[in-house]
């Protein structure tokens, strides 16, 4: 029995397959932008389908690449001359020589990317750069003037990710560098690193009644720095595409669910482990694991999530222990299970004569609060987080 948790119990509930007892949760279609679309939002234009964003010309810089904001550098172009303008001047060959470009990307903000272009020509270049969301099939342009020939400039794009337009998960990013007043296009690529996007908190959208304790970093979850990406791209390619909170939070218990491998050794019952230990361990735990890899997920992708323990009474009279968690959607908290395969059904665990579903909430997990466990190894006991009992709540008796 894990120490501190409400209710002490006799054993671990276990793991099982509830999904069909599931409520069946729609798939909310995606508005793709369009012309007459892209004049309700200043600065957004609509791309056309013929673009061409080529991989390969580019790399990230390593040691850039767990930041927000990562730096890439591109490959020197193979110079062409434009034959069309031969007979009148050259186009200048304008081209991306690296850039700060932000990959986390909130649901109607402006995620700002900063290009420096080089003018290989020999001729000033005035034009415009474009970013693009590839996928989405929208971009934010920003015009440069006179860049001197054999000169850099830096470049910054205001670039507007429209929550109405797009869906949560994996962005390919893309840009494109165009010349002179036909906009003929110089330089055009997709970038090594994929963009993502995620849910916003602010009061108008999905907000954490907590002040942000249920979207937080802690020695259980990590991101978005530190090894962050790592789990913030599993999340959004888990939840591609979904695009509301109730569809992203029952997509990712279903992906917890079918990646991790329920296993009952010592350390997985006697500790919980962080999301980094557990993608370390081949993804074994029993049902703080499979809680914990739900949270993080669910927190790097917008959604306000707490951790709680639940126990019951059997039929038979025994204690049964189990952990879950709940997101704040719409207002209210919503129940998921990723160890039963379960969603917004608490009343799951009140059937087969069991009693007393009583639930514990389990918060700030701090390696170092219980000092006789090693801190920073990713396992951490019942002892390292805040407990905050809720009782017999109503929705679960």
């Amino acid at each position: 029995t894990p120490p501190g948790w409400v209710g002490q119990f006799d054993e671990w509930a276990g793991q099982k397959d509830m999904s069909a007892y599931s409520v069946i949760v729609p798939t909310v279609p995606v508005k793709k932008m369009d012309a007459q679309t892209a004049k309700a939002y200043p600065g957004i234009v609509e791309i056309s389908p013929d673009m061409k964003f080529p991989a390969g010309n580019n790399a990230v810089d390593v040691q850039k690449s767990s930041m927000k904001a990562a730096k890439i550098n591109f490959v020197q172009p193979v110079l062409q001359t434009n034959t069309r303008a031969k007979a009148l001047a050259v186009i200048p060959t304008v081209a991306p020589e690296y850039g700060y470009f932000n990959w986390y990307w909130t649901q109607d903000t402006v995620a700002t990317q900063t290009i420096v272009i080089h003018n290989y020509g020999s001729t000033a270049a005035s034009g415009l750069v474009y970013f693009v969301s590839i996928e989405d099939g929208f971009g934010t342009p920003t015009a440069y003037s006179n860049l001197a020939p054999g000169a850099n400039m830096t470049v910054s794009i205001p670039f507007m990710v429209v929550g109405g337009q797009s869906t949560v998960g994996i962005k390919p990013m893309g840009f494109f560098i165009t010349v002179g007043p036909d906009n003929t296009v110089t330089w055009s690529g997709q970038l090594a690193l994929n963009g993502i996007e995620k849910y916003n908190n602010d009061a108008s959208h999905l907000p954490d009644p907590d002040g942000g304790d249920n979207l937080e970093t802690s020695d259980l979850y990590h991101f978005p720095f530190s090894e962050g990406y790592a789990i913030i791209s599993e999340a959004a390619t888990a939840a591609d595409n979904t695009n509301s909170p109730f569809e992203t939070a029952n997509t990712l218990n279903t992906y917890v669910h079918g990646i991790m491998h329920y296993t009952t050794t010592d350390t997985n019952l006697l500790y919980a482990a962080s999301d980094l230990y557990v993608k370390d361990h081949g993804y074994e735990g029993v049902c703080d694991e499979y809680s914990t890899m739900d949270i993080t997920f669910s927190r790097s992708l917008g959604i306000p999530s707490r951790f709680l323990g639940i126990t019951w009474v059997n039929q038979s009279g025994y204690s049964l222990g189990h952990a879950i968690l709940e997101h704040r959607i719409g207002g209210t908290w919503v129940h998921s299970d990723p160890t039963w395969s379960t969603f917004n059904n608490p009343q799951i665990y009140n059937q087969g004569n069991n009693t007393h579903m009583n639930l514990t909430k389990y918060t700030d997990a701090d390696d170092n609060r219980y000092t006789a466990d090693p801190s920073g190894d990713g396992l951490l006991r019942y002892e390292d987080m805040i407990a905050a009992p809720f009782g017999e709540l109503p929705g679960y008796n």
